[in-house]
């Protein structure tokens, strides 16, 4: 069972907040809530404890984050680890989103370890069609300075 400063110390990094400078149980004000970059994990943690402003012990518990209860845990060698995603790819999902056991180290070993498996397998990609995230995604380029017409737009 992971304590929660364990807990705190995976969400402080998946969110790159520092949840340290709060009371642990002190609730978040409207303002602080309403960060973007943390929006589906407020609203997750809101809809479980029903409260309109949670605390940081409220995200603690409520997120998952280094507890064992966020879904499967693939455990074991590289190839193990391999198996069972693919397993689990082929009957169960279509993808995959990975949380942290401990930090620093475990993207690092998914990445160095189980992703060349994967891609033996054929079930990552080993390069991408374009050379940013917006060709990759086929998305178009917008024009040149396109975003002050946006703006232009809303305050008419």
């Amino acid at each position: 069972m992971a304590k929660p400063i364990d807990s705190m110390a995976l969400l402080c990094e998946v969110l790159n907040v520092d949840f340290a400078t709060w009371g642990y149980e002190q609730p978040f004000t409207d303002q602080e809530l309403a960060s973007p970059s943390w929006q589906s994990l407020r609203d997750k943690v809101i809809a479980k404890t029903g409260k309109k402003n949670p605390s940081v012990r409220d995200f603690v518990e409520a997120s998952g984050r280094g507890q064992l209860n966020d879904g499967p845990v693939f455990c074991g060698t590289p190839t193990q680890v391999a198996d069972e995603m693919e397993e689990w790819f082929k009957t169960a999902c279509d993808g995959f989103v990975l949380s942290a056991t401990r930090i620093p180290g475990s993207y690092e070993d998914v990445a160095r370890l189980v992703v060349p498996e994967l891609q033996r397998r054929g079930l990552f990609r080993r390069e991408y069609p374009g050379t940013t995230l917006r060709d990759t995604l086929g998305l178009p380029r917008p024009a040149t300075h396109s975003w002050r017409q946006t703006i232009e737009r809303r305050r008419a």
